[in-house]
């Protein structure tokens, strides 16, 4: 994977770790109106960015 593209996803993975509703209204929430995400949804998706955060920088060449 070119340098760049670790750049861009690791963007868009710290926008997931660090504010998860933000990354749920770019993914999800734009197709509902008033809608919340659940404290579920937000804790999976924050370890689910970790996880590939890791994987991105440190197994794919």
């Amino acid at each position: 994977m070119p340098f760049f593209l670790k750049i861009i996803a690791s963007a868009f993975l710290l926008i997931y770790i660090f504010n998860p509703k933000i990354g749920w209204m770019i993914s999800e929430g734009w197709k509902y109106k008033n809608a919340e995400p659940s404290e579920v949804y937000l804790i999976i998706n924050r370890i689910l960015a970790v996880a590939f955060l890791i994987i991105i920088w440190f197994l794919v060449r």
